[in-house]
């Protein structure tokens, strides 16, 4: 066999079990697509009257009479606008998701300068959101660029899980290639345990107090557990997780004796009133939650409309477009309380089905993980999938009043273009890795060990831990 035969052959046995998972991409898809609709369904009503108020305020700066303006205002406007946004944006996530899948080697992606690059770019958005953000809501949550706005806390979200999955399994490397020089000159067990988990935790911890002072309780919430879900994940050794957490605790005490001292004298409050003043909406909340009868009227409002939309359903729903929740009754029904209008709409069988999508979304997602070739590879692949459930989970126990009400969105069917975007990522890096980062099968591997061999006079290629790990020999 010639040399072009056997690069031929190898390369076709390299890719034969190379695809993009179908059963992910499917399940994936019909997320999206079953979300498109339903946002639009629980958006028009709200669309309309934005439309309508804008359009009549354009035409009586323009000149137009006051009489004759709602009327116009009532003919020209657009029920659709929110929903076409809000598909624009998301088929532009979703190409870009499948041809990162399709088309980016997933070991291109592991170069350490990306995570740093990311990790300095999403630190100084959400530094810069502190002073320069926009308030919405009370909030100082958004950045703008030019016309474009997104929550950088929303894309710290994917940047923790991408951040920590290359940062630890560069350090499973490191241990790996220090075991196999010997303990002489090794690092002692503190230093490996600082490196290990202190470091990568203060990393994180700086943006998930930078999301919480926003305030963004939620984000804040979601970047810390997805944070502790990829630690418990990762191949640290029980001993640097000991130490490192020893760690943790003296260095959060010092900062926390720190701040309370530093604070109480520059703004000669105590760190208590600080937190209640700035969360005073956090505590109404759980106040609420835990004794709804004592709470007034506007309160509980949302959550008991949100309940009444979910009774009124019944087994198979009112039809699509014929809630009545939506229609200024359930505030904020396109978005955190688009569940809700799911049931009214489709009923019990309408809210399973999206219940079961997600369950689905994450079995096939954790099936990517467990075939992935590379650590970091199943770190992105889990961490991601898990990510997107975890936020869609917590988002229908709000929606069900199992926990106090919080700003989650419902992914890939609460209106939020940049949000969507941002887990289109997710998910195409979960394509990317089972398409490019998927583990040989044991045939596979060996012909094509046996071709390497043959073509370097029977001499077993020379391979560094990495390589062997990327290519899935030795996992």
């Amino acid at each position: 066999m010639g040399k072009d035969t056997q690069a031929i052959t190898k390369s076709r046995l390299q890719k034969s079990h190379r695809h993009m998972s179908l059963a992910f991409l499917v399940v994936w898809l019909v997320l999206v697509s079953f979300g498109l609709l339903m946002m639009f369904s629980a958006s028009y009503g709200i669309s309309y009257i934005q439309s309508t108020a804008k359009i009549r305020t354009e035409l009586i700066k323009s000149g137009v009479a006051i009489d004759s303006a709602p009327v116009r205002a009532i003919v020209e406007a657009d029920a659709s606008a929110m929903a076409r946004k809000q598909a624009r944006i998301t088929l532009v996530g979703t190409i870009g998701a499948v041809a990162l899948g399709a088309l980016v080697h997933f070991r291109r992606l592991t170069r350490p300068v990306y995570r740093a690059f990311l990790y300095l770019v999403i630190t100084a958005s959400l530094l810069y959101c502190q002073f320069g953000g926009v308030v919405v809501n009370g909030a100082r949550r958004w950045i703008y660029i030019g016309t474009v706005g997104f929550q950088p806390s929303e894309l710290a979200k994917v940047g923790a899980v991408f951040f920590l999955a290359g940062y630890l399994a560069s350090r499973r490397r490191k241990r790996v290639a220090i075991e196999a020089r010997g303990q002489k000159n090794a690092p002692s067990a503190s230093k490996q345990a600082f490196l290990d988990v202190t470091w990568p935790v203060i990393l994180m911890g700086l943006w998930v107090i930078l999301t919480l002072i926003q305030p963004h309780l939620s984000g804040a919430l979601i970047i810390f557990l997805i944070s502790v879900i990829v630690f418990v994940m990762a191949d640290i050794p029980m001993k640097s997780r000991f130490l490192g957490t020893t760690q943790l605790v003296v260095v959060f005490l010092v900062v926390a004796i720190i701040f309370g001292a530093g604070y109480q004298l520059i703004a000669k409050k105590s760190p208590t009133e600080f937190v209640a003043n700035r969360f005073a909406h956090v505590f109404k909340r759980v106040d609420t939650f835990q004794d709804r009868d004592a709470a007034n009227e506007d309160d509980r409002m949302q959550i008991e409309q949100a309940e009444l939309a979910l009774g009124s359903g019944g087994l198979t729903g009112r039809g699509i477009g014929r809630s009545v929740q939506k229609l200024n009754w359930l505030s904020e029904a396109h978005n955190d309380f688009i569940l809700p209008i799911i049931g009214e709409e489709l009923g019990f069988v309408g809210v399973s089905a999206v219940v079961l999508l997600f369950l689905a979304f994450l079995a096939t997602g954790i099936m990517v993980a467990r075939q992935a070739a590379t650590h970091m590879g199943m770190l992105v692949a889990a961490g991601n999938t898990i990510l997107i459930a975890l936020q869609a989970f917590l988002n229908m126990a709000v929606a069900t009043s199992l926990i106090p009400t919080t700003g989650i969105s419902l992914p890939f069917f609460s209106y939020g273009g940049t949000a969507n975007l941002f887990f289109a990522v997710s998910a195409g890096l979960v394509l990317c890795v089972s398409k490019s980062c998927c583990r040989v099968e044991p045939d596979i591997a060996r012909v094509i060990m046996k071709q390497d061999a043959r073509s370097r006079g029977g001499k077993k290629p020379r391979q560094t831990v990495e390589e062997d790990d990327e290519m899935g020999y030795a996992v």
